[in-house]
């Protein structure tokens, strides 16, 4: 797992990522792609934070 632009926050105990910057898109399909491709993102964050937590709740 690599957290390359990311830090950890010994207080909430958790790693923070910097915002996503906007991108200012010249036609509504380039903003529609962009859209599409960060909702892909997050789907494979969501994905990889739920295989950490089973993975650590099977531990037990």
């Amino acid at each position: 797992m690599t957290n390359l632009g990311k830090w950890y926050d010994p207080i909430s105990e958790r790693w923070i990522a910097p915002r996503e910057t906007r991108l200012e898109a010249a036609s509504p399909a380039a903003n529609a792609n962009t859209h599409h491709t960060l909702e892909h993102q997050r789907a494979i964050e969501v994905q990889r934070i739920w295989r950490a937590l089973v993975d650590c709740c099977a531990r037990d």
